[in-house]
Parts: structure tokens; C-alpha cells; sequence
């Protein structure tokens, strides 16, 4: 077997414009070997490997990985890998907030974030979005931990672009790990958790509606979750601060297929509102709201006053409504360029090497 630095191989894999197929059996068995043992077995990246050669791209180690019958080792293992077993680039910093901090990044894991042990001593939050609102929190409340990852992707099921985002955090952030029974627990022990739990959930997965009632105007709040344990303690929570949602509703059974996606609900999709508009309002003030759309919508919503009527709040809902449209169309918008982008270069590399 060759030798990994072995000068004939980096050599042929070198050569312009190189053709798997035409080679001889022997040569091909000394590439194949080559790639199975630097890529699968030492665990050197496609990235790396390419860079090892002089002048490629991970674009072209795929292929030739492909050419030669190599697996390539799955994209998120291997971006892992490379994270744990590289000295670091980027510094993991420990959580450093209040427990009003860590209550409130608690609902937001509950509505919008996913969290795993990547490894030992680690922890790894992520979560999609096509809102740059969303992303923009994320940065704001992880950055400063860890490096944030940002990947442009498109869904296949939608059609669709979005952001996955993702970022690798000291193990001081574990709590995020936690059950929920546990976590439910904690919260339920004091008023200030409550409301910072409320007002990460409703950054997550709910809604400040402003809306034509007659022609007057309505202030609704929305939670929204598959989870009906979930919105049970939140209507008991909303209670305990001494106001009166409605109790939990089924949004969406079972089976429903989304209008325009057609997508399949796994799971019944159940809601918890406050209706009354001045019971909305004062709700919303004794949260602390992170998202910027839902605090732009809470600022609207707590400056109506009671006698307004739709035809002045109208334009102004409008407005706020298309500027938030807006924000997430060119936000999509450029994840659709980077897809691209990313994919172009890929054939053009597939078609140089071939």
C-alpha cells in the first residue's frame, strides 16, 4: 500500500482534467486505497484532503470519492469531527446570565431550538428559520459563547430555502439538556421564572396579533405547540401572573395538510390565547421580549389606545406587517443565492475533473 504523502498519488491526483474510468485496475486500487484510508479511517475531512492535494476543492474529493466507490462520511460527522479534534479557532465562553436568563433561553429551546451532546463536555443548539429577526437573536444570544454557524439549504418537501443555524457551546449551557418535567419544575418555583419562560416560548412559537375587529382594533397573544402538556402549564402560568387565557385549543389535528406546502401534521397542533385586547396589552408588559419582530409588534400593540379605530391603526399594522414580509423574503432571497452558488460550483469543479 502507498505510503499517504506518497508522491505518485498526490501526483495523479493532481493531474488536469483526470479520468477515473480510463485508469488501470492496479492505479485505481492504489486511489481507492489512498482515499479509504486518509478520509474514512484517519478521518481527514474532504476539505482537508482536498487541500492536501494542491488546488481543489472538497467538490472534487467528493467526486472522486464517488468514482471510486469511497462512502464519504456523512457532512454533519464529519463537520463535528473536525470541531472536536482541531485546536479550536473559535473560544467557548460559560453561561454567564441570571436564572431569568437561562428560564427564558429554556423557552425558547421549548418552541424553536434543538440541543444534543455532540460529544463529551459540549453542547450543540441549532435551529432553521427563514426570518433574519430570528437569526439575528440567535447571534445576540450565543455569539458571544461560541461561533454561530450559518448554512443556507433547500427543502425539498416546501420547495423552499432557509437558514439552519448552529452553534457549539460550553458544558455550562447542559441545563439546556435538560427534561422538561425537570425544567417545569424549576420554572414553577418563582413569578420572575415564569414570566422569563413566557416571554422566550412566545419569542419562539407565538404571536402578537394586531387585528380589524369591526372597525375597531384587537390585541390577541397566541401559543402555539404540538406539546398539550406544555400549553396547559403556560395557560396556568399566564393564570398564576393574573390574567385569563382561554384554555388549550386544537389549532390543527392530526393529518392536516398545510394549504399551500400540503405538509402533513405528525402531531394534533394545539394553541392557548389571550383575546381581550387590554388584558393582551398588559400581558405583554410584564414580559421581556428578545425577538425584534415580536417587540416591534408589542410596542404597537401597547401604544393603542382604547377609543383608536382601524381605519388610523390599519396603514400602520400594514406596514409593519410588509416590512416583516420583506425582511424574510430577501433574508430566503440570499439563502437561495448561496444554494446556488454552492451548487454551480460543484458542477463546475464535477465537470473540470471529468
Amino acid at each position: 500500500m502507498a505510503d499517504e504523502d506518497d508522491p505518485r498519488v498526490i501526483t495523479l491526483l493532481r493531474t488536469k482534467g483526470l479520468s477515473i474510468r480510463s485508469l488501470h485496475e492496479p492505479t485505481r486500487g492504489l486511489l481507492k486505497a489512498y482515499l479509504f484510508r486518509v478520509h474514512v479511517e484517519q478521518g481527514v475531512s474532504l476539505s482537508d484532503l482536498a487541500k492536501r492535494i494542491g488546488n481543489k476543492t472538497s467538490g472534487y474529493t467528493s467526486w472522486l470519492c464517488r468514482e471510486l466507490g469511497v462512502r464519504a462520511r456523512p457532512f454533519e460527522e464529519a463537520r463535528l469531527k473536525a470541531i472536536r479534534e482541531k485546536r479550536r479557532k473559535y473560544e467557548r465562553r460559560p453561561f454567564d446570565g441570571t436564572d431569568e436568563d437561562k428560564a427564558y433561553l429554556l423557552g425558547l429551546k421549548h418552541g424553536d431550538l434543538t440541543t444534543s451532546r455532540p460529544w463529551k463536555d459540549v453542547v450543540k443548539v441549532s435551529t432553521s428559520t427563514t426570518h433574519p429577526a430570528m437569526a439575528r437573536l440567535f447571534d445576540r444570544l450565543f455569539g458571544g459563547h461560541g461561533h454561530v454557524y450559518r448554512y443556507a439549504r433547500y427543502k425539498k418537501d416546501t420547495k423552499t430555502y432557509e437558514w439552519n443555524l448552529a452553534v457549539i457551546l460550553d458544558p455550562s449551557f447542559d441545563f439546556l439538556t435538560q427534561s422538561h418535567e425537570d425544567v417545569w419544575a424549576w420554572v414553577s418555583t418563582s413569578q420572575a421564572l415564569k414570566r422569563a419562560y413566557l416571554s422566550g416560548l412566545l419569542d419562539a412559537e407565538g404571536s402578537v396579533g394586531i387585528y380589524k375587529a369591526k372597525n375597531s382594533v384587537a390585541v390577541v397573544i397566541a401559543y402555539y405547540n404540538t406539546n398539550l402538556r406544555l400549553l396547559e402549564l403556560v395557560r396556568r402560568w399566564i393564570r398564576d401572573l393574573g390574567f385569563n387565557p382561554l384554555a388549550p385549543y386544537l389549532d390543527k389535528a392530526k393529518g392536516f395538510r398545510s394549504p399551500g406546502f400540503q405538509i402533513e401534521m405528525k402531531k394534533d397542533y394545539w394553541r392557548v390565547l389571550i383575546t381581550r385586547s387590554e388584558e393582551s396589552k398588559s400581558f405583554l408588559g410584564v414580559l421581556s421580549l428578545r425577538h425584534e419582530e415580536k417587540q416591534a409588534k408589542s410596542r404597537m400593540a401597547r401604544a393603542l389606545k382604547g377609543s383608536e379605530r382601524w381605519d388610523a391603526v390599519g396603514p400602520r399594522v400594514s406596514q409593519l406587517r410588509q416590512e416583516i414580509r420583506q425582511g424574510r423574503d430577501d433574508f430566503v432571497g440570499i439563502a437561495k443565492q448561496v444554494v446556488e452558488l454552492r451548487v454551480a460550483k460543484r458542477l463546475l469543479t464535477a465537470a473540470k475533473a471529468g
